[in-house]
């Protein structure tokens, strides 16, 4: 269901990040050290004068790793797609960037910052809700805001979050939410803290009540350790196709590929549809044909949706597929499965917050797609009486990683043991299974 509507997701970036420790903060044990991940480069193409204030994501750095009490300093860029400046010191006119939900929340106080006001620490943000003001006195559609704020680890070890939104002060919440900053504090050994306890669930398949912070959903679940399959992304189409595509059971692709066990794909646009008249069962997402080893609707990785991929165990995850797409280095590394989608519902075992660009149908509740991994396991699962964000609680609460929106409805099919548990659903496009040696 659904084709170019959902090829938007949004984020901020954290483009440069410098670790200090702060003062009086200096870790127990010389044995933990600070770090700082991979940064993502900036986008291309973005648009702008879209009449109004806006905003686009424009660069990020990667997630630091803190010992307890230490200090990050990161600068996150938005780019003015809109087309009103923005002026700072004027009410109504000047951009800032304020926590947002689910951690801590809108408006809301983080246990990693602030202007030591309403119990929050001192790190020198403009209030304790607001991380940050723009720089520079104005920004013009157009331009790239450099906004720069700190962070200080929590002296208790442990997974922290930092949602953040842009915010003409006075006027309006701005684009590209959903944004989290992962921050991870060691312990004072220099070890990683222990993760929250996942729920269990047995190797291959299950039909699972599942609680989460959302309620509790009902999951059918196929989990199996990414050392003991091979993952593989199919297609039933060897080319581009824009209308009147091949189209096959999920029984079919598992067979054909002598696989254990698989899942539906991509939203697709179905015969049902009378909208997608002259353009039945295509999909508007990139597919890597593991058969074939190559990308179909290649051009699609150019995009705002965002991708899983695998080499082996190996996997991969990009919250937007022209990171991807538009790094060479990636493009020519081998990967022996790939899909993209939308929107991203779990990274770094943090739910994606993408409400504000879901579509009616993905906030009702029904059943819902997912592909998720963790490093060990991967897990296929069909959520049902669900909307899309539940789904993402559920694929964390399972203890995903990372995770992926797939189709769901009536296109939901999963397959295993020689029997289908949900569906069969309408004919796919593309599919995933596993095989095994």
């Amino acid at each position: 269901m659904g084709r170019s509507l959902f090829a938007r997701v949004a984020g901020t970036l954290l483009i440069a990040s410098t670790l200090v420790l702060g003062q009086g903060a200096r870790p127990a044990n010389a044995a933990c050290v600070a770090s700082t991940g991979p940064g993502i480069p900036a986008p291309t193409g973005l648009p702008t004068g879209i009449s109004g204030f806006h905003a686009r994501w424009y660069g990020q750095s990667g997630y630091p790793t803190l010992c307890p009490g230490g200090r990050s300093t990161a600068t996150v860029a938005f780019y003015n797609s809109g087309s009103l400046g923005w002026v700072s010191g004027r009410m109504g006119e000047v951009a800032y960037l304020g926590t947002w939900g689910p951690e801590p929340g809108q408006d809301a106080v983080s246990p990693l910052g602030g202007d030591g006001t309403a119990g929050s620490l001192a790190t020198g943000w403009p209030r304790y809700n607001r991380i940050a003001m723009q720089p520079a006195p104005y920004v013009g559609p157009g331009q790239v805001a450099w906004f720069q704020f700190t962070i200080q680890a929590p002296l208790v070890p442990g997974y922290y979050r930092l949602y953040l939104r842009p915010l003409i002060e006075g006027a309006t919440w701005l684009e590209d939410f959903g944004v989290f900053w992962l921050v991870t504090v060691l312990n004072t050994d220099g070890s990683l803290p222990t993760q929250s306890g996942a729920v269990y669930s047995p190797l291959g398949y299950s039909d699972l009540s599942v609680p989460t912070a959302r309620g509790t959903f009902s999951v059918h679940l196929i989990k199996e350790r990414l050392a003991d399959v091979t993952v593989r992304t199919l297609t039933a189409n060897s080319t581009d196709c824009a209308s009147d595509c091949p189209a096959k059971p999920l029984a079919q692709y598992v067979a054909e590929n002598g696989a254990y066990a698989g899942m539906n794909g991509t939203y697709l646009c179905p015969p049902d549809y009378p909208a997608c008249a002259g353009k039945v069962n295509s999909y508007d997402y990139a597919v890597y044909n593991s058969n074939l080893r190559r990308w179909i609707n290649r051009p699609a990785l150019i995009g705002q949706n965002s991708l899983l991929t695998f080499n082996g165990a190996a996997t991969a995850v990009y919250r937007r597929s022209f990171v991807y797409g538009q790094n060479a280095s990636l493009m020519n590394a081998p990967i022996t499965a790939g899909i993209t989608m939308f929107p991203l519902l779990v990274q770094d075992g943090a739910v994606i917050d993408s409400e504000f660009e879901q579509t009616a149908v993905q906030k009702t509740r029904g059943t819902k797609g997912a592909i998720g991994v963790d490093g060990t396991y991967i897990y296929l699962a069909i959520v049902t009486g669900a909307t899309v964000t539940e789904s993402a609680y559920v694929l964390q609460a399972l203890g995903a990683r990372d995770a992926l929106n797939l189709d769901g409805g009536g296109t939901a099919a999963m397959f295993i043991g020689g029997s289908y548990t949900v569906g069969p659903g309408r004919l796919l496009p593309n599919a995933i299974v596993l095989t095994k040696p």
